[in-house]
């Protein structure tokens, strides 16, 4: 008995492990031959033979991870051939799969809008769901639009419950508006909200009016501000008024609503209206002197005390101005800036102890503000000159470590390192922008769409990730927007990731660093190529407004001059010839300035002649003073940008 009951143990188990390997198997080989038969579909649907292509997409096995993508391939293959009915049915398969994820709610609002035209009823059940389900979706917003528009076209048949129902329908229309005011549905709305016939508020012309600007429709934003109270609109008065260029309309609402009712009003419409206004005036010190003369007393005065602050060249003056700003406005939005200059006018008057007060206060006060760096890094300078050097030293590596992608990390690492010279980087190894994300290709399935090259899918996925929308952008070869999208999502990340993480490439990429390492004669490849990024980010049909052209943006007298010296092709508009003449320009600002680098980027923003100057009139002991102390602001910025890409690039790649 015992060994028939030992017998059927063992037999069992054995059962079990074939299943268990039966299983194994199955399931590797419907994922690997999903990849196949998934990439197969996917040349088929790009060749718009929808017909087939569905039959393709159809033989992608349950097994596989791409099951759902090829239901959703399929449902968009047959809505593409007109068979709707066909569309709905494998939606409705991805909406009742236990498997959750990005593809639902789409599916659902694709379902949707078909059942739009054939089951209104349905529909609207859909589209309300995805308001529940997915709140803050784009696929919510458009819902709105949709339930407007089912409310108007399917009204009740008794009169009194049509009012309802136009009611509910300018809802619908209203909260599209409110979340949208740019959407693609918006005129729309607003059109149908016109038909509808209903008293309107002033909040609701006013929402008519945003629609209008948001869409540049500028005349008929005006019409419907006209309708609203200047006391609540005053700040889209001026910015309506900004954008027909109507400079004394733009002035007069400005300074009437700066006056009057800015304390009822957004701060970033305040903040804007301001520059606008700014704008209108022939040079920008005009114009801010004109908002200082206006003694503002509420919102929008901390900002304007701010921006003349920034116009003081004098170091006294600058700091009596930084300082009333600060005492004035202690929690303000400019605050930290302003306890930074004040700290900096005291570091540069060699008063370091009172600059190491506030410099702790700083620290303490805005850990993470846009100038932090730059006080950690000199408190470490400070440390050095009191002769505390091991301070100094964890200040700086402070520096490196909360604020690795900044420019003074870059000084930092200098000087930890001072026997790796200026520059420690010389050369770079290229790598490939690829997916930014390391996830396992099995396990994730943007990842592995991504690597069969269905953008498409993987743009709709993934719509409000940054990253993800550039890599796009770079595999459709739109370098200049990839390069900038990266850039600001990655500016929003508090903590930045490790230098290995391919986001990072993406926000720095390799573009024409070949011809750079082929042009670059005795500079810096990396200077070169940090230049470029920052001057172009890469658009070789950039254009500025006083006429800089190119990837290295050179004016054409610049590039003639180098042409004549050097026998070069004449278009400037070639990025050989374009890397090359800016090579060769940079060149010659090194030597004018015994190659040194710091001095020719200054140069190549700035001119020669303006560099040349400012060495008889700013007082400085080290490279880190001249820096601070350049005049030109633009100057100083774009030094710290092109120093800040040399060391992302080098610690990248």
């Amino acid at each position: 008995m015992r060994r028939r009951r030992k017998f059927d143990l063992y037999f069992l188990i054995g059962i079990l492990l074939i299943a268990v390997v039966y299983f194994v198997y199955t399931y590797s080989n419907a994922e690997s031959k999903g990849v196949e038969l998934y990439s197969q579909a996917l040349k088929v649907y790009k060749e718009n033979d929808f017909e087939n292509a569905y039959k393709a997409f159809g033989k992608v096995p349950y097994g596989s991870s791409l099951k759902q993508p090829a239901l959703f391939r399929q449902a968009r293959c047959a809505d593409n051939i007109g068979q709707k009915e066909k569309a709905v049915k494998k939606y409705n398969r991805i909406i009742k799969s236990h498997k959750k994820g990005a593809i639902v709610p789409i599916s659902e609002y694709n379902m949707a809008n078909i059942l739009y035209e054939i089951d209104a009823k349905k529909a609207k059940s859909h589209f309300k769901h995805i308001i529940k389900k997915y709140p803050s979706s784009d696929y919510a917003v458009a819902s709105n639009y949709y339930l407007g528009l089912i409310e108007v076209n399917n009204p009740p048949k008794h009169k009194m419950f049509q009012k309802k129902s136009k009611e509910q329908a300018f809802l619908y229309f209203k909260n599209y508006l409110t979340n949208s005011s740019d959407g693609r549905y918006s005129i729309n709305c607003v059109n149908e909200i016109l038909k509808l016939g209903i008293d309107l508020t002033n909040y609701d012309y006013l929402l008519i009016s945003k629609a209008y600007y948001a869409n540049g429709e500028y005349e008929k934003a005006k019409d419907y501000l006209n309708k609203t109270t200047f006391s609540e609109s005053w700040a889209d008065f001026a910015k309506n008024e900004f954008k027909l260029n109507n400079k004394n309309k733009t002035r007069e609402y400005t300074e009437k609503g700066l006056k009057e009712h800015a304390e009822t009003t957004a701060i970033d419409d305040v903040y804007n209206v301001i520059d606008n206004y700014i704008a209108t005036y022939p040079t920008r010190k005009e114009g801010i002197t004109k908002l200082v003369s206006m003694n503002l007393k509420s919102v929008g005065a901390d900002y304007v005390t701010y921006l003349n602050c920034s116009e003081v060249v004098d170091s006294s003056v600058k700091e009596a101005c930084y300082r009333t700003l600060y005492e004035k406005y202690p929690n303000g939005r400019f605050s930290g800036d302003a306890l930074y200059n004040i700290f900096m006018t005291k570091y540069l008057q060699k008063k370091y102890y009172d600059a190491q007060r506030l410099g702790f206060l700083h620290m303490k006060k805005f850990p993470n503000v846009k100038s932090s760096p730059a006080v950690t890094y000199f408190m470490a300078k400070i440390s050095y000159k009191l002769k505390r050097y091991e301070n100094a030293d964890n200040y700086f590596k402070q520096v490196i470590q909360k604020y690795p992608d900044s420019y003074y990390a870059f000084r930092a690492n200098y000087n930890l390192n001072k026997e790796n010279g200026f520059l420690p980087f010389l050369e770079l190894t290229e790598k490939p922008v690829i997916f930014p994300y390391r996830k396992s290709l099995d396990n994730n399935l943007v990842v592995k769409l991504a690597y069969l090259k269905d953008y498409a899918l993987v743009e709709e996925l993934c719509k409000n990730d940054k990253f993800i929308q550039s890599w796009i952008s770079y595999e459709k070869g739109d370098y200049t927007v990839s390069a900038i999208l990266a850039r600001n999502a990655m500016e929003e990340l508090e903590v930045k990731p490790a230098f290995d993480d391919l986001r990072w490439r993406l926000v720095y990429p390799l573009h024409y660093y070949d011809i750079v390492d082929k042009v670059k004669g005795m500079n810096n490849p990396i200077i070169l190529q940090s230049i470029m990024k920052e001057e172009s980010h890469f658009n070789k049909y950039a254009k500025s407004s006083v006429g800089a052209t190119g990837l290295m943006q050179l004016m054409p007298a610049t590039y003639n001059e180098v042409v004549k010296q050097h026998n070069l092709p004449a278009d400037l508009s070639v990025e050989h010839s374009n890397i090359l003449a800016g090579s060769l320009y940079y060149t010659g600002l090194r030597r004018a300035f015994v190659n040194k680098d710091l001095y020719a980027i200054s140069a190549y923003n700035g001119g020669i002649g303006s560099v040349t100057n400012w060495f008889s009139k700013i007082i400085y002991n080290d490279t880190d003073e001249f820096v601070e102390q350049i005049p030109y602001s633009e100057t100083k910025n774009y030094v710290k940008k092109v120093l800040r890409t040399y060391w992302m690039y080098g610690n990248i790649y």
